[in-house]
């Protein structure tokens, strides 16, 4: 587990804490929203023992605690004079009778304080956001359909976040779009384990939509899609692709921007193919041929190399094509 807190310099870690000094520490937590392995992000100040921890606590409390509000403060603590129950017990005490009327409540608090320690020297903040925690490894693999658009990208980078292994599926229509997606491999490939990440193009003579339906039908697994169906369309879909997962029916607009916008990819050009899909196009199920990528850390110049030279169906990394689970 990864653990931040922001104040002003160079980082460095705190017993299982990241401790980063920058001077504007709420746009650098926005940035770190979406980052595997961030736990939580909280504002704060460095400490040099118990006397330093309960002056930045008293400090901390008088600014982000008011009267009747719930709080907890969560502590770690490495090779340290002081005990993580210590730091706790007398944290909360100086909280308590800073701010008359507050009150503890370990399972649903209204602020969190969290503080690290490793031997005298510490740091301490109000957690302001939390993250996706974790690490994208897991064996379990998720098939992302991937136009390049915004939609298809966010929603590749939130299987990974959530911890499966992302094989990214393209319909290929023309460069531009294929440009884009070998762009998002590119930057997916540099964030996570690329052994947890595939590229598979999907081409042929038949419609681009079509080689999707015809994917889907012989495709067992996870299938994530940043494609939102018609209302009407929905619960047909759900029953013809049983193994697809819609998570955009859930996720506000803001939520799918500020995903994309984390992966610096950019301005897609052209609409994205997974916009003119409906089930319709996807019963088409035209034939297609495929080549694949994946396993390997790749800027997008050799990813769309490797597309265009490989024969279907033949990988060019070293390791062994792998199916989804």
């Amino acid at each position: 587990m990864r653990k931040l807190s922001l104040k002003a310099g160079e980082g460095d870690r705190i017993d299982d804490s990241l401790v980063v000094e920058t001077e504007d520490p709420v746009a650098l937590a926005r940035s770190l929203s979406f980052f595997p392995g961030v736990a939580w992000v909280a504002v704060g100040h460095r400490f040099e023992g118990m006397a330093g921890y309960l002056r930045e606590v008293d400090w901390l409390a008088k600014r982000y605690l008011s009267r009747s509000r719930r709080f907890r403060i969560s502590a770690t603590v490495d090779a340290s004079v002081e005990a993580a129950g210590d730091m706790v017990l007398a944290g909360n005490s100086e909280v308590l009778s800073t701010v008359k009327g507050a009150k503890v409540d370990e399972r649903d608090p209204q602020v969190v304080f969290r503080a690290s320690a490793s031997g005298r020297r510490g740091a301490c903040g109000v957690e302001i956001r939390r993250g996706p925690g974790g690490s994208p490894t897991s064996g379990e693999w998720a098939a992302c359909l991937a136009s390049g658009g915004e939609r298809s990208s966010a929603v590749a980078w939130m299987a990974a976040l959530a911890g499966y292994s992302v094989r990214l599926v393209h319909s290929r229509t023309d460069d531009s779009a294929l440009r884009q997606v070998a762009k998002l491999y590119s930057e997916l490939s540099n964030r996570m384990d690329p052994q947890a990440l595939d590229l598979v193009v999907l081409e042929g003579g038949g419609d681009p939509i079509g080689r999707v339906g015809g994917w889907l039908a012989g495709h067992r697994g996870v299938s994530f899609t940043g494609w939102v169906p018609e209302k009407a369309e929905v619960a047909k879909v759900a029953r013809r692709f049983p193994g697809l997962v819609l998570p955009l029916l859930l996720a506000d607009e803001g939520s799918v921007r500020a995903v994309y916008a984390s992966l610096n990819l950019g301005r897609p050009k052209g609409p994205p193919t997974t916009s003119k899909m409906s089930l319709k196009g996807l019963e088409v199920m035209a034939k297609y041929s495929k080549v694949r990528f994946g396993g390997v850390q790749a800027d997008q110049n050799v990813v769309i190399d490797a597309i265009k030279r490989t024969g279907h169906d033949r990988p060019r990394t070293s390791r062994t094509e792998r199916t989804a689970s």
